[in-house]
């Protein structure tokens, strides 16, 4: 069974500058691995149904505790009318069912261990979505995107078209309602094709800014910096660990045999090894060592 921990989602959205908070608990958070599977491939995007004017906390109240049918957490992660985004659980969530994910399945399949949940605050039958909240929905869509390696154009998903009504697997709606590229709309769900572009378009987002040159240009100052490193367990860097590291903001792919390459205007640049506060090498990483998917951004300046 397979069952991956997604500890490093705060990682991706500050990597684009999006602002969230943090539940208690989100890091170990999720439906019981010892239970179910979770391997997500893709973002599936939900609309609440709570009625117009519920407060964040009450939606995130409902999301934690769940029901008699789908105990919670029922997503991942939760974006209030109010346009903030809470982080709520890194494991499995009851948020999708059974559903097909077309271009992928040819049967009903567990939405819950293939996709990632969002839901957003809205009544779905007409309350309206304010910018705000559409355009940060995008970019958090973009940004676990690129951080996972997942294509928006192929794995971004609406409950609607996993689950669409009288179809068999499932019968949902959401997201709908009126929002930015479709004012038009009252009940009806969003269009996919519109909705995956406007996420595809949020990538132009605040990020992290120009790209300073690579290690090793003469002209840039040489003091040691760090990255720090978030809390984790046995074989994770704990908090506050320190790292050799590039100029501050320069990103980096984490490689096979516990290398990183610095991403320079969107070239790969050399390899150099991780190295501990002492100098050592080290091959542990809090993201999967040669995982594509672990990028991020260093806090620092280039070593000496």
């Amino acid at each position: 069974m397979t069952y991956r921990w997604l500890h490093d989602m705060d990682q991706a959205l500050a990597a684009h500058g999006i602002p969230y908070v943090e539940e208690p608990n989100w890091r170990t958070t999720g439906r019981p691995a010892s239970d179910f599977q979770f391997n997500p491939q893709g973002v599936l995007c939900h609309h609440t149904a709570s009625p117009a004017g519920t407060s964040d906390r009450t939606d995130i109240n409902v999301i934690q505790a769940g029901n008699s049918s789908a105990p919670g957490p029922i997503s991942q992660l939760y974006i209030g009318r109010s346009g903030t985004l809470y982080l709520i659980a890194a494991g499995r969530a009851n948020h999708g069912g059974k559903g097909i994910r077309p271009g992928w399945d040819s049967s009903c399949q567990d939405m819950n261990e293939l996709l990632l949940g969002i839901e957003g605050g809205n009544n779905g039958v007409g309350e309206h979505w304010s910018d705000a909240q559409t355009t940060i929905y995008g970019q958090v869509v973009n940004a676990l995107c690129e951080w996972y390696g997942w294509e928006i154009g192929a794995q971004v998903f609406l409950h609607a078209t996993t689950g669409p009504p009288n179809q068999g697997c499932n019968s949902k709606i959401d997201p709908a309602g009126p929002w930015q590229r479709q004012p038009e709309l009252t009940h009806q769900t969003w269009d996919l094709g519109i909705w995956r572009q406007f996420c595809i378009e949020q990538g132009a987002g605040p990020g992290p800014g120009p790209t300073p040159p690579p290690p090793g240009d003469d002209d840039m100052p040489t003091p040691c910096g760090f990255i720090q490193c978030n809390a984790g367990t046995t074989g994770h860097h704990v908090d506050g660990s320190g790292y050799s590291c590039p100029v501050n903001g320069t990103t980096f792919r984490v490689n096979p045999g516990g290398t990183i390459q610095w991403v320079h205007a969107g070239e790969l640049d050399d390899q150099v090894a991780i190295l501990n506060a002492a100098g050592a090498r080290t091959d542990t990483w809090n993201g999967a060592v040669g995982s594509p998917d672990s990028f991020g951004r260093l806090v620092g300046d280039k070593p000496a």
